[in-house]
């Protein structure tokens, strides 16, 4: 989580703080509601912003212009919510834990980056150990940047101390984990040492020296079975903060790698499997994968999401299940050796043309817009591949996506381009864009002589490429 100093320096006395803040720590009666109180100093005039989390999702809840006093607060809308709640001032968050006590806290322009807990004790303990761990984490990184610096310039030459410099991560990276274990230890009832825990890798040493220990070649390993270890996935207010949305990302990063359809396949079964233990979590986690994967170039993950866990479920919303659905049904179609979706558009002459009605040993269908930068510079590049391979029989049918003929006969004018131009002027609502589930410009797709998918290259490097390697004949 971030957490910063909102700088400026207040104007007021000091026995008018000191007024305010013996107000703030009274006692409120039993049937108030828990609040949320502050002071930012030199921030007068200034909006304040006060928001709820909800995996990566930040949701505001209220706001207030911060008056001469620069004190703000805000009340808590739900007593039995728990979870991460942010303040925000500009572009500095400050994040805080709500879990039933009411919250006041201070910042100090003479200690940057500095927010001083007033009263709760969940708050006091969360951010007594991010100070602490801040400060190991910090000489772990210098030492990490030394490290490479010396390897990079000579690893064999500095092995003596690039073995040292492991040593010493290895003594900080322990006393990071004591610290953590000592917060799980001392306060277990806190949802901040939840939050602690979930952070924390499990311990390989530990574990290997347990009876029923199973058997890994090593930590790496052990990590990829155990990763999830110390998150409770039947506790739904982790949803609460960004703890699941952070874990289930590194997860994909650290064993999707290399990436490869399989290998991120193979991660999100692991994840799925494990997240399967509460309906709130396990929905979340499920979106959370389809959005990631959706619009990008991973889009057989994405239909394995859709048809294998998605059909699963007994989602509330069913237009969204459908509209998801009818999505994956597109890409399957636009697979390798399926015949590609039929296109009818109109050219600079006003004359509907159909894509299969081209005679052509290979066809590229282009999508593209007149207001894309990446067609500007791709374009050309195309041009060039067509003047090469269009008297062996390659033919381009492009299709803009402007909504404006205008626009669209000025940039084919001002680009000259030699192939088929076509527009329907429906934008992103036309037929032939969802067809083939273009979502950025420019796509390609290469077809054959039967107008059957040979592939969609990514760039124009890969189409380049892949018309080298096509039998032309003479």
């Amino acid at each position: 989580m971030k957490s910063g100093m909102i700088s400026g320096v207040c104007k007021f006395s000091g026995i008018a703080a000191l007024l305010f803040l013996a107000f703030l720590l009274m006692p409120l009666p039993g049937n108030a509601q828990y609040s949320i109180s502050g002071t930012i100093n030199g921030c007068a005039g200034k909006k304040v912003v006060f928001s709820r989390m909800y995996g990566k999702e930040i949701i505001g809840i209220d706001s207030v212009f911060l008056p001469k006093n620069c004190t703000f607060k805000f009340a808590f809308p739900d007593t039995q919510y728990v979870g991460v709640f942010r303040i925000t001032l500009g572009k500095t968050d400050n994040d805080f834990i709500f879990n039933k006590e009411n919250i006041v806290f201070a910042t100090d322009t003479n200690h940057a980056g500095k927010v001083i807990i007033l009263k709760s004790d969940e708050n006091i303990q969360y951010y007594s150990f991010i100070a602490k761990t801040r400060l190991l984490n910090d000489s772990i990184e210098k030492l990490t940047q030394k490290g490479n610096a010396l390897y990079n310039k000579d690893p064999k030459g500095n092995a003596a101390t690039l073995k040292k410099l492991a040593l010493q991560i290895d003594d900080l990276s322990a006393q990071l984990r004591k610290q953590a274990e000592t917060q799980i230890r001392m306060h277990p009832g806190m949802y901040a040492t939840r939050l602690i825990k979930a952070k924390l890798l499990p311990d390989f040493d530990a574990y290997m020296k347990r009876k029923d220990a199973g058997e890994y070649p090593n930590e790496a390993a052990f990590l990829k079975e155990h990763f999830f270890d110390n998150i409770d996935f039947s506790d739904s207010t982790l949803l609460h903060s960004e703890i699941i949305f952070e874990k289930i990302g590194e997860y994909l990063q650290y064993y999707a790698d290399p990436p490869s359809e399989a290998a991120y396949k193979k991660c999100i079964d692991f994840i799925l499997v494990r997240t399967d233990v509460n309906k709130n979590v396990s929905e979340y986690v499920m979106n959370t994968l389809i959005r990631s994967f959706d619009h990008t170039d991973w889009e057989g993950v994405y239909s394995y999401i859709v048809e294998k866990y998605l059909a699963q479920t007994t989602c509330s919303d069913e237009q969204t299940s459908k509209s998801l659905a009818q999505r994956s049904s597109t890409i399957n179609a636009l697979k390798t050796g399926n015949k590609a979706p039929s296109i009818k558009s109109t050219d600079v002459q006003g004359k509907e043309i159909a894509l299969d009605s081209i005679k052509a040993k290979y066809t590229l269908v282009v999508f593209w817009a007149s207001w894309c930068e990446h067609c500007e510079k791709a374009l050309p590049i195309v041009e060039e591949l067509y003047k090469t391979y269009s008297p062996k029989g390659l033919e381009v049918f492009a299709v803009s996506i402007d909504t404006v003929r205008q626009e669209w006969l000025s940039a084919t004018n001002r680009f000259k381009f030699p192939w088929i131009n076509t527009c329907d002027l429906k934008g992103i609502d036309g037929p032939s864009v969802a067809a083939y589930n273009v979502w950025r410009t420019p796509t390609f797709y290469l077809l054959d002589k039967d107008k059957k998918i040979i592939e969609r290259p990514i760039s124009t490097v890969i189409l380049e490429g892949t018309l080298k390697d096509l039998k032309w004949g003479n």
